[in-house]
């Protein structure tokens, strides 16, 4: 029977390896990729409209750069006709969202999952452009928002060079008002500088695993011993990441047009930003991991237990239907899942190819009946290749 200590001690130990073994790792990546957006300012977006053959790849590309921020800015471009549909459901299909810096963080400390990696994201930008293509030759292209058809497939005809809309001039920026908005940027600072100290300890972690295959970290509360230290690190850094993510007030989603309008206009604002979209990925991997640990703690399955419900046909239709859900939080649970060895490499590359990230959100408001059918483009794929992968035994 389950005791209050227990709970105390999964709740412990779930924030603070939430944060040691996902954020520290997550926040460096995610400042590495903000960074980039900034220092190219998206300029090379302005390109992709005239090279219209190539746009689904193009696309595919954008949507695999992880985080949401390369699919969100194809969005304004598709409804002002600069890019076919085709692209849009390409750059859907390619996209894991910040689920891919989950993905990535645990490669990063475990070599298993490097192929695994690797396999689903080559699987989501060959599907993407593929499936792109197959839309753009077809046809299937829902009305333009503003009256008129988006290009299609092969159209050589050129457009005015001024005409081309940069996303610099595109994405809205945010309204500096309201108290969460002051918790961000005010409070960023502290986050960064605990995440920096969570960074050499868990690098530190790694060292002494590496050294020591038995090696495991124990949970302890005195902040004058290592353990205890480690433990209170943890702890702080967790909960200054749900502080962040309570401000944003975006339950299941973190990138907006206006995020990354002012990432690539400020330095400052990409440190910013930087540090609320790894607080939502700790948020929402902290959620996976207590559900896990509070699954099996009173259900009384053990971890080769879920494993064997993690496998067939059923998972492979359930991890496909929860990419459906707009915004990246439940894709987070889906992708921790399977680093938990909870559900199969089928059902990861289902939910991979399925979900849209936080871009289906400006699609939605811009062109509803193009983000209603762009869920349909990217579940038929994501069901088939989830089936095909489950029959030929393909797993990692």
């Amino acid at each position: 029977m389950a005791t209050i200590g227990d709970v105390l001690e999964i709740i412990v130990t779930s924030m603070r390896d939430a944060f040691l073994a996902v954020t520290v790792f997550v926040a460096a990546m995610v400042l590495l990729f903000s960074w980039l957006q900034y220092a190219t300012s998206g300029r090379f977006v302005e390109y992709i409209r005239e090279r219209k053959k190539l746009q689904p790849v193009i696309g595919a590309l954008m949507g695999l750069t992880p985080g949401c921020g390369g699919a969100i800015v194809m969005m304004p471009m598709y409804a002002r006709g600069y890019v076919t549909y085709g692209t849009v459901v390409a750059t859907l299909i390619a996209t894991l969202g910040d689920s891919a810096f989950v993905l990535i963080g645990a490669a990063v400390i475990d070599s298993r999952f490097i192929a695994p990696m690797l396999a689903v994201h080559a699987l989501s930008f060959c599907v993407g452009v593929s499936w792109g293509y197959l839309v753009d030759v077809t046809g299937t292209t829902p009305r333009n928002p503003l009256g008129r058809y988006g290009p299609t497939f092969g159209d050589e005809e050129d457009h005015p060079t001024e005409d081309v809309i940069s996303p610099l001039d595109e994405l809205p920026r945010e309204v500096p008002e309201g108290l969460g908005y002051k918790i961000l940027h005010q409070g960023y600072v502290m986050w960064w500088v605990v995440t920096a100290l969570g960074l050499i300890f868990a690098i530190l972690l790694l060292v002494w695993t590496g050294q020591d295959a038995d090696f495991s970290l124990e949970l302890a509360y005195n902040p004058l011993t290592l353990n205890g230290f480690i433990t209170w690190i943890g702890l702080l850094g967790t909960t200054l990441s749900i502080i962040l993510y309570i401000s944003q007030k975006n339950w299941f989603a973190d990138d907006t047009e206006a995020t990354i309008g002012d990432k690539l206009h400020s330095m400052r604002e990409t440190m910013v930003h930087a540090a609320s979209e790894t607080a939502f990925v700790t948020f929402w991997v902290m959620i996976a991991y207590l559900a896990f640990e509070f699954m099996m703690l009173f259900s009384g399955l053990a971890e080769e237990d879920l494993a064997q419900y993690g496998d067939g046909f059923v998972v492979v239709i359930v991890a496909a239907t929860i990419g459906l859900i707009p915004g990246c939080g439940p894709q987070i649970i889906a992708i921790t899942a399977y680093t938990k060895d909870v559900i199969s490499f089928p059902a990861l590359a289902a939910n991979a190819i399925s979900q849209d990230g936080d871009a289906l959100f400006p699609l939605l408001v811009r062109h509803k009946a193009a983000s209603l059918w762009a869920t349909v483009h990217t579940t038929i794929p994501a069901i088939i290749v989830g089936i095909v992968l489950m029959m030929a035994g393909i797993n990692f």
